[in-house]
This record gives structure tokens, C-alpha cells and sequence, in this order.
């Protein structure tokens, strides 16, 4: 076993996680730090906005490190999300599960969804797969 893609693999995913926690310090802070339930809709799109794109910019990259499997590295980025969601839930704070969980589930989505990105914009960029040797097309 090589021990090169693993490396680069588990890079892909603390690359994915650093470039959320970045993104979502950077995107909150103007925004109070963290959103509340009670917060006015304004702040909470954006709430929602930075979310999005965090999550988007986080799988992009774990995919990008990667360059093999994008949308199975950028869902291992959710393991280290899991664990974040399972912080905030501990703490008991004055929001309702529910909302913190909707959060989470928005950033955990968006990060899937920026491998599912990284990977329909670099197909079109791949050579199609060469014939088999035994004369038969390699997609069915």
C-alpha cells in the first residue's frame, strides 16, 4: 500500500475543514459572530449566504487536494462538521435544536455540493476512457 494517497487524502479533508472554519470566521464576524434564531431575516440570509459558500469553497478544496474521488473527499470533510454540530448542541445555547441543526445540515450540504462542483467542471476537461483490450467499450 502506498502511503502518498493516503497522505494526500487525509490532507484533502483538514484542507476542506480549515478552509470552512476560515470562511465561516471571516463571513460571521461581520454579521455579530453567530446568528440566532431571533436574529432579523436580513442577518439570517446572510447567515445562510455564508454558509453556502463555506461549505461550497470547503469541498471545492478537499476535492482540488485530492484530484481523485472529489465528492468522496469532500463528504469526509463532514466527519470534522459532525463533530462541530455535536459541540454546538452540547452547549445548550438559547437557540432551538432545530435551528442549529438546519444550519448545520446547510453547510454540511453545500460542502457535497462543491465536490459534486469540482467534479462536473473538470469531467468536461478529462479524456474519455480508453477502449478495452478486448475491443469493448469501458462505459456501458
Amino acid at each position: 500500500m502506498r502511503i502518498a494517497p493516503l497522505l494526500r487524502s487525509g490532507a484533502s479533508v483538514l484542507v476542506g475543514y480549515f478552509v470552512i472554519v476560515v470562511c465561516t470566521s471571516i463571513g460571521f464576524k461581520p454579521l455579530g459572530g453567530i446568528v440566532h434564531v431571533h436574529a432579523p431575516l436580513g442577518i439570517q440570509a446572510a447567515g445562510a449566504l455564508v454558509a453556502i459558500v463555506s461549505g461550497l469553497l470547503g469541498g471545492v478544496s478537499a476535492a482540488l487536494v485530492a484530484s481523485r474521488h472529489p465528492v468522496r473527499h469532500a463528504a469526509a470533510v463532514l466527519i470534522f462538521l459532525a463533530i462541530d454540530t455535536a459541540v454546538v448542541l452540547s452547549r445548550r445555547d438559547a437557540d432551538p435544536v432545530w435551528f442549529e441543526l438546519s444550519g448545520s445540515a446547510t453547510l454540511m450540504l453545500a460542502t457535497v455540493g462543491g465536490g459534486l462542483l469540482y467534479r462536473v467542471a473538470t469531467q468536461r476537461h478529462r479524456p474519455p476512457p480508453a477502449p478495452r483490450s478486448d475491443g469493448t467499450d469501458p462505459q456501458p
